[in-house]
């Protein structure tokens, strides 16, 4: 969290660069469902198919909320500076255009981290 506070001073002191926002906004999310995940409670004992459509939906939900809280982030940004918009549409549309992918991708990749688990789980029994 000490790292989070850190970046989000230093990203709204710096001007407007795309890759530094799409970083804090994929990181802000991250910690966001850390957060909530925690809240929810533990993994729990779960069986194969029901711990990889948990973390499937999981990482789904990472990709979506990354592009929506990277647009937000950006928009605030904008609305902070007095000096003009901090990002062009190009980059604004840009963001929006991959929120599709980085929930496919975080989809996938949250299926792959639900088989490593069941993989791990088995493996230690």
């Amino acid at each position: 969290m000490l790292f989070w506070a850190i970046f989000a001073f230093l990203w709204m002191a710096l001007e407007g660069n795309l890759q530094r926002a799409v970083v804090f906004g994929v990181y802000s999310t991250l910690m966001a469902l850390v957060y909530a995940r925690r809240r929810l409670g533990g993994w729990g004992e779960r069986g194969g198919a029901s711990t990889v459509l948990a973390t499937a939906t999981w990482g789904g939900l990472w990709g979506l909320a990354s592009g929506l809280i990277t647009l937000l982030l950006m928009a605030v940004k904008t609305g902070l500076h007095a000096h003009g918009p901090e990002f062009s549409a190009v980059e604004v549309g840009w963001v929006g255009q991959q929120i599709p992918l980085w929930s496919l991708a975080g989809f996938v990749g949250g299926i792959g981290v639900g088989l490593l688990r069941l993989a791990l789980v088995r493996r230690e029994r």
